[in-house]
């Protein structure tokens, strides 16, 4: 019997791993010194690829957020780790 892999700190979701990873993959392409002198549209490739990433890593961020919590239909909150069923009222406190 082998022992168990190393624990994440926290835990991910493959479809948030994913993600992370895709972000970080187009991050490293985006900084790739090269594309400081190509210039499309009388701007430098850099800077429509950093534009692409400030606009694409919200949305994506925000989408792969959604599409999670749409999957937690019958199962508990991640905001809530102890489980409790009593409701909260905002109006008094409790």
């Amino acid at each position: 019997m082998s022992p168990p892999g190393p624990r994440s700190f926290f835990p991910m979701r493959r479809s948030e791993a994913a993600t992370l990873a895709f972000l970080i993959g187009f991050a490293a392409f985006a900084f790739v010194p090269a594309w400081r002198t190509v210039e499309i549209g009388g701007m430098a490739v850099f800077g429509w690829l950093v534009a692409a990433l400030m606009v694409l890593s919200p949305t994506l961020a925000l989408v792969t957020f959604l599409s999670g919590r749409s999957g937690q239909d019958g199962r508990e909150s991640r905001d809530d780790p102890g489980g409790a069923s009593e409701p909260h009222d905002p109006t008094t406190g409790s």
